[in-house]
C-alpha cells in the first residue's frame, strides 16, 4: 500500500508546492545514477537519492547536473524531468576527480608558478626601450542586443507620458526639476550613447630614463574640458598581472588545467579558474575565467574573466610575442552599471499577506516594470610597436603623464574603426544635455575630493581643519579654505581657523600662492600662523595628504604643545617628475604651554630660520592640472629630507642644526605585502625640546582611563609608548608591517586579512640636563610587537594589539599593552 501511495504524495507534492522533480539515470546502464549534484547557477539545489531522484525549487530556468565519471548536462526545469547523463572518457574522469575534490589542480599550480618566475623576464621592461601607441573607447550603453528594443521604448514611453502630463498630480519642485533631468537625458540617449570618451596615446620606456605617457588626443563627451584627474585612469591589463594570477590570491581561487590547444601556431596550455566562496553549496564546475599559458615561454598568451552571474560582464586581454617579449595587443571589457528601471503598468492585485509590520509596498510590488542593463564598454587597441629604438633625454622631460591634444581632431588617425551613427550622436546629445544642466561644475567637486579637499565653484574646503583632539585642546572645530584656479591661475589665497574647547583660544593662518609655472610646480609663497603644534614633533613637509590623514589622531593623549607666532616665506619647485625641493624663511615667535624651562633662558624665544627640504619618488607617476600636480600612481620607494638652520642674527636667539630623513618602501613577495619605514633624526647647538625629537607615543601617560591604551594606527608612532615622554636629540627607528599572504571572510562579503607588525627605536639625548621637565631620554633600545586584524568580522574597522619587548617593558601588563582601531573610511 506504501508502494501505491508514495507516488501519489509525490505527484501532490509537486502539485501544491510548485516543486520540480529531476531523475538522473546512466544513458549507457539505464541505472540511476545516485549523488549527481544539480545546480542552478552557483548555487546548489541538491544531490539526488539512491534512486537517483531529488525533489527541488528554483527560480532558474535551466539546472546544470553534475556526477562523478560522468560528463556534464543540461536540462530545462520542469514538473518531472528525466536526464540521462553519458560516462566520461578517462581524461575527463580525471579532471572531474580534481574539480569535484574542490581543490587546485597541482600542475595547474606548477603552470602558475613558473608564469610567476619567468614573469620579468618576458615582460617588454626587460628590454632597454620601447614605444607604441593605443586607441582606447570607452561607452556607457544598455546591451548591445536591446538597443533597438530600447529606443522602440523610449519612443512610445515618450507617448505615453504626453498623454498622462495632462492629469498628472501636483509634484514638489524638486521632485519635478530631477523628473525633467531624467526625461532629458533618456531623449538625449535614445539614438546614442550615455557616454563616450576616445583616447590616442603613446607609450614610452627607457631602463635609463624611465616611463613616459603622451595622450596624443581624446575627447569625452559631455565635456568641453578635459577632466585631467580621469585621464590616468588605465581599465587595462597594460603593465599588470591579473589578480587571479597573484601569488598573494592563489587561495582564492582553484585552478585547473582542462587542454593543451594550438594558438597562432605554438601549443598553450589552458586554465580554467573559479572563485573560492562557498565550497559546500558552490557549483564545482561553474568557472569564472581561463588562462592561456604559452608552453615554451610560459607567458600570459590570453586572460579571459567571467562574472559570476549571468550577463554582468566580461574581459578578454590577449598578449603577442615581438623579439621574444609579451606585448598587450587588445583588450575588450563589458561591466555591469546598474540597471534602468521603468514602471510600465499597475498590476491588478498585490499580496500584502507578506509584509512585516511598518513595511511599505515597493513600486516594484505595484507596478510591472521594464529593465534594460546599463553597461561600460572598453575597447583597447595597442600597435605600432618599436623595439629599442633611440631616444633622447628630451622626450621623458617633465611629468610621466602629459597631455597634447584635447578636442579630437586627432583620433581619426587613430580610430581601428569608424564611430557608428549611435556613437558619433553621442558627442552631439551628451554635450548639449551636460551643457545645459552644468553637470562640468559638479564633477569637479568630485576630482577635488580626490586630493583632499571638498571644491565649492571657486573655493576648496581642506578637510584636514575641520576636527581634532589632543590633551591640550580637547576637542577643536575649524575651517580651512583656498581660492582654486577659477579665481585666478596665479594667486591662490588660503586660511584656515581652529578653536579649541579646552584651551579656549583661536587659532589661524593666512596664507598666497603665486604659481610661477603653468607646466610644473613652481609655486612662491608668503604665510602667517599663529597657532599651537607637538612639541618635537617629526617633520612632515612634502608628505601627501593620505599621509597627513593617517597621524591625524598622532596626539590625541598628548598635551605637550608650544605656540608658534610665524611670518614665513617658501618657494616649491619640482626639479624633476621624481623630485621635488622646498626652501622656506621663517621668522618665529614661539612659548612653551607646559611646565619647561631651557637652560637659564627661560620658556618664550625668538627664532629666525631656514628649512631646505627634498622629496625623491623616483617611481612616482604625475600629471600637471590645472589644480596644480597630481600624483595617480604613487609608488615605492619615497625618500624625504629635512635640513632647518635657526640663526642667533636678525632677531634670532637660537643657534641650532636640524635633520631628519624618512624612508618609506612597500613590496611584494611571496610572505605577502611589507610596508617599511627607516627614519631618524639629529639635532644640535642651541635647540630647546621642540627642536628636537620626540618619539611619537600614542598611549596617555599614567594610563587613568579605559581609553589609555587606545590609539589609530599611523605612520612613525608607537601604540605602546606614553605620549610625550620620550625624547632624544639623535635617534634611529624602523618600522616594518607584513601583510600575511592569505585573505579570509568571516561575515559579510569582505575579505579580512592579517597584519603583523614590528618597530624599533634607540637614541641618545646628550645634554639632556638643559631641559628642564619630565621626560625620558630614549638612550636604550625602545621595541614593540603588534598585530591588526583588518576589516574584523568584514566590517568597515580593524582592530589591532601591540606589546612593548625589551629593556622598557614593566612589570604591569596594561603599560606594556595598546590597542588600535582602524577605520576604513574608503573601502
Amino acid at each position: 500500500m506504501t508502494k501505491l501511495l508514495s507516488p501519489l504524495f509525490l505527484l501532490l507534492g509537486i502539485v501544491i508546492f510548485g516543486q520540480s522533480q529531476i531523475k538522473v539515470i546512466s544513458k549507457n546502464s539505464k541505472k540511476p545514477v545516485e549523488n549527481a549534484a544539480i545546480y542552478c547557477e552557483d548555487e546548489l539545489l541538491g544531490k539526488t537519492n539512491y534512486e537517483g531522484v531529488l525533489n527541488f525549487k528554483t527560480k532558474c530556468k535551466k539546472v546544470e547536473i553534475l556526477a562523478n565519471n560522468f560528463e556534464d548536462e543540461t536540462a530545462d526545469v520542469k514538473k518531472a524531468m528525466e536526464v540521462m547523463l553519458k560516462p566520461s572518457s578517462e581524461k575527463m574522469s580525471n579532471i572531474d576527480k580534481i574539480i569535484i575534490a574542490d581543490k587546485s589542480d597541482p600542475k595547474a599550480l606548477k603552470i602558475l608558478d613558473e608564469f610567476n618566475k619567468r614573469e620579468k623576464e618576458n615582460s617588454p621592461k626587460s628590454l632597454d626601450s620601447y614605444q607604441f601607441k593605443s586607441y582606447t573607447k570607452f561607452s556607457i550603453d544598455v546591451d548591445k542586443d536591446s538597443v533597438d528594443i530600447f529606443k522602440n521604448f523610449i519612443v512610445s514611453r515618450k507617448d505615453s507620458l504626453s498623454k498622462v502630463e495632462k492629469k498628472q498630480e501636483f509634484k514638489k519642485k524638486s521632485e519635478e526639476k530631477d523628473s525633467l533631468i531624467g526625461e532629458d537625458f533618456l531623449n538625449a540617449a535614445k539614438d546614442s550613447q550615455m557616454f563616450l570618451w576616445e583616447k590616442a596615446t603613446e607609450y614610452k620606456y627607457s631602463q635609463k630614463f624611465g616611463d613616459k605617457t603622451n595622450i596624443i588626443d581624446n575627447r569625452m563627451s559631455g565635456f568641453k574640458n578635459p577632466i585631467y584627474e580621469a585621464l590616468a585612469i588605465n581599465i587595462s591589463n597594460l603593465n599588470r598581472t591579473p589578480r587571479q594570477l597573484r601569488p598573494e590570491n592563489r587561495k582564492l581561487f582553484n585552478f585547473y588545467v582542462t587542454d593543451t590547444i594550438q594558438i597562432d601556431g605554438r601549443d598553450t596550455f589552458v586554465i580554467k579558474f573559479k572563485e573560492i566562496t562557498d565550497k559546500k553549496r558552490q557549483n564545482p564546475r561553474k568557472f569564472n575565467g581561463k588562462i592561456y599559458i604559452d608552453s615554451q615561454t610560459f607567458a600570459l598568451k590570453k586572460f579571459e574573466s567571467i562574472s559570476k552571474k549571468i550577463n554582468e560582464g566580461n574581459i578578454v586581454s590577449v598578449w603577442k610575442p615581438i623579439n621574444n617579449k609579451w606585448f598587450l595587443a587588445y583588450e575588450d571589457m563589458k561591466v555591469k552599471m546598474g540597471d534602468q528601471t521603468f514602471n510600465i503598468s499597475k498590476k491588478d492585485s498585490v499580496k500584502t499577506d507578506t509584509l512585516k509590520k511598518g513595511q511599505y509596498l515597493s513600486d516594484r510590488k505595484k507596478y510591472h516594470q521594464k529593465t534594460f542593463g546599463n553597461y561600460l564598454y572598453v575597447k583597447n587597441r595597442f600597435f605600432d610597436y618599436e623595439i629599442n629604438p633611440e631616444q633622447k633625454a628630451s622626450e621623458f622631460k617633465g611629468y610621466s603623464l602629459e597631455m597634447r591634444n584635447s578636442d579630437g581632431s586627432l583620433l581619426q588617425q587613430y580610430r581601428t574603426d569608424s564611430l557608428t551613427a549611435r556613437e558619433s550622436a553621442t558627442y552631439t546629445n551628451i554635450d548639449n544635455f551636460v551643457e545645459k544642466h552644468e553637470f562640468e561644475k559638479k564633477l569637479g567637486f568630485l576630482t577635488q575630493l580626490v586630493r583632499g579637499n571638498i571644491r565649492y565653484k571657486m573655493i576648496d574646503f581642506d578637510l584636514t581643519k575641520l576636527i581634532s583632539y589632543d590633551k591640550y585642546q580637547g576637542l577643536r572645530l575649524g575651517a580651512g579654505v583656498k581660492l582654486n584656479e577659477k579665481f585666478s591661475k596665479t594667486f591662490s589665497p588660503d586660511g584656515y581657523f581652529g578653536y579649541g574647547f579646552k584651551d579656549h583660544r583661536w587659532k589661524y593662518g593666512l596664507g598666497l600662492d603665486v604659481k610661477l609655472s603653468s607646466k610644473r610646480t613652481s609655486v612662491f609663497r608668503v604665510d602667517y600662523v599663529d597657532d599651537v603644534f607637538a612639541a618635537g614633533r617629526f617633520s612632515n613637509t612634502m608628505w601627501d595628504m593620505m599621509m597627513k590623514l593617517s597621524d591625524i589622531n598622532l596626539d590625541l593623549h598628548n598635551a605637550n604643545f608650544y605656540r608658534n607666532q610665524k611670518w614665513g616665506a617658501s618657494y616649491l619647485y619640482d626639479i624633476s617628475n621624481s623630485l621635488t625641493m622646498r626652501v622656506a624663511v621663517n621668522k618665529e615667535k614661539q612659548k612653551v604651554l607646559f611646565d619647561y624651562q631651557y637652560r637659564d633662558l627661560g620658556n618664550s624665544f625668538d627664532n629666525v630660520s631656514t628649512t631646505l627640504s627634498f622629496k625623491y619618488s623616483p617611481n612616482d607617476k604625475n600629471i600637471m592640472t590645472p589644480s596644480g600636480k597630481y600624483t595617480y600612481e604613487k609608488r615605492f620607494p619615497q625618500f624625504f629630507v629635512n635640513f632647518e638652520k635657526g640663526y642667533n642674527a636678525l632677531g634670532g636667539e637660537l643657534d641650532y642644526q636640524k635633520l631628519d630623513a624618512l624612508i618609506v618602501h612597500q613590496f611584494r613577495t611571496k610572505l605577502g605585502y611589507t610596508n617599511l619605514k627607516l627614519f631618524g633624526g639629529i639635532s644640535s647647538g642651541t635647540a630647546p625640546i621642540w627642536k628636537n625629537f620626540e618619539i611619537a607615543g600614542q598611549t596617555e601617560r599614567g594610563l587613568d582611563h579605559w581609553y589609555s591604551s587606545i590609539s589609530t594606527p599611523s605612520n612613525l608612532g608607537f601604540a605602546t609608548m606614553p605620549s610625550g615622554t620620550f625624547f632624544a636629540d639623535k635617534f634611529v627607528a624602523f618600522k616594518v608591517s607584513q601583510y600575511l599572504p592569505f585573505r579570509f571572510r568571516t561575515l559579510g562579503k569582505r575579505y579580512s586579512n592579517i597584519e603583523l607588525e614590528y618597530q624599533a627605536a634607540i637614541g641618545d639625548f646628550k645634554n639632556r640636563g638643559d631641559h628642564q621637565f619630565d621626560f625620558i631620554p630614549l638612550d636604550h633600545y625602545y621595541q614593540e610587537v603588534g598585530l591588526i586584524w583588518n576589516r574584523f568580522l568584514g566590517r568597515n574597522f580593524g582592530v589591532g594589539f601591540s606589546y612593548r619587548l625589551g629593556h622598557y617593558q614593566t612589570s604591569e601588563f596594561k603599560e606594556n599593552f595598546g590597542v588600535k582601531l582602524r577605520f576604513n573610511v574608503l573601502n
